[in-house]
């Protein structure tokens, strides 16, 4: 009785695997695998029934006695032969993979010239546009300071003049935050100098230490815009959130890779949950990616923060 119960569970089980192959067979466009696999779970079934009539009954089958020897190893070639065409399918299930990371590499290259462009045409025209103007403003009050005038009319002129040197000195900073003319005209290690510059001018942080091998190289301007605004993250998100004292910042090239070494003595962080909440961190990430290289950022509560970024590229 118990043999009965068992071949009934036995046949069950294989039509269902046999359904769920056909079915997995139609989803892999018929893939060879499936079809192999699917005759041979078939064959079983069948040889199951035969069995099950046999003890059932208690009748033989009057089939030749190596006809269940030869089903036998049928169902085992097939088998054999479909679990070794599986790998096909997993090839094809890595190149869609590779296909889709080569599409999401590419839409993001793509986001961040579009990206860039914009900032550089908003630059141009703050600079070209705005900039004479306020010049030419500046040009005629000056020349209304050699004329004479109420003292109460001179201590306005002096305030508009004030006024239009910060809105002269805002616009230049703007323009250069949007497109950097320094790293566009001199390369990466001078545009991060100036970068840095202004910052220890402002007071913001109380010492930065920028070490770099780089003199006058150049690289593709993907790739320097990507790292130049990627490291300006960072400082900028040391300078925000973390409260940090001194920051410590490496950029060297070695011929084939060009390396950041960065770090900072603030309150750290949990990186996995500022990925989510912001900081700009997956920004970091997602840019460093589309360059094909790697970062890493490593942080604890009141340990301050590391990252550590690779990019291989070629010199040009």
């Amino acid at each position: 009785m118990v043999l009965k119960i068992l071949l009934i569970i036995s046949i069950v089980l294989q039509l269902i695997a046999a359904a769920i192959a056909v079915r997995l067979m139609s989803r892999t466009k018929y893939n060879s695998s499936w079809i192999l696999i699917t005759v041979a779970l078939t064959l079983m079934t069948v040889t199951r029934c035969g069995e099950y009539i046999q003890v059932a009954w208690e009748t033989d089958l009057n089939v030749p006695q190596d006809f269940f020897v030869w089903m036998g190893v049928v169902t085992s070639l097939c088998f054999a032969a479909g679990v070794f065409l599986v790998r096909k399918i997993f090839d094809w299930i890595e190149q869609l993979n590779r296909q889709r990371r080569l599409t999401e590499r590419r839409l993001l290259n793509t986001v961040l010239r579009t990206e860039e462009k914009e900032r550089l045409r908003f630059s141009k025209e703050l600079h070209d546009g705005l900039g004479p103007l306020l010049s030419s403003a500046r040009m005629s009050l000056s020349a209304l300071k050699g004329q004479d005038m109420p003292a109460a009319n001179k201590e306005i002129l002096e305030n508009t003049s004030y006024v239009i040197e910060e809105a002269i000195a805002s616009l230049r900073e703007i323009s250069n935050n949007l497109s950097p003319h320094i790293l566009n005209d001199f390369g990466l290690a001078k545009g991060m100098s100036n970068f840095i510059n202004k910052l220890s001018a402002k007071g913001t942080v109380e010492k930065i230490n920028f070490e770099t091998n780089l003199r006058d190289d150049r690289f593709d301007k993907d790739v320097e815009v990507i790292l130049y605004r990627v490291m300006c993250e960072l400082i900028n998100n040391s300078i925000k959130h973390s409260g940090a004292s001194q920051i410590d910042l490496s950029l060297n090239f070695d011929g084939e890779v060009i390396s950041v070494d960065y770090a900072d003595n603030g309150c750290g962080f949990n990186p996995s949950a500022m990925m989510d909440v912001g900081m700009g961190l997956s920004n970091i990430t997602s840019r460093i990616s589309s360059l094909k290289g790697t970062s890493e950022i490593t942080s604890a509560r009141g340990e301050g923060m590391k990252a550590v970024i690779k990019v291989g590229l070629k010199h040009e």
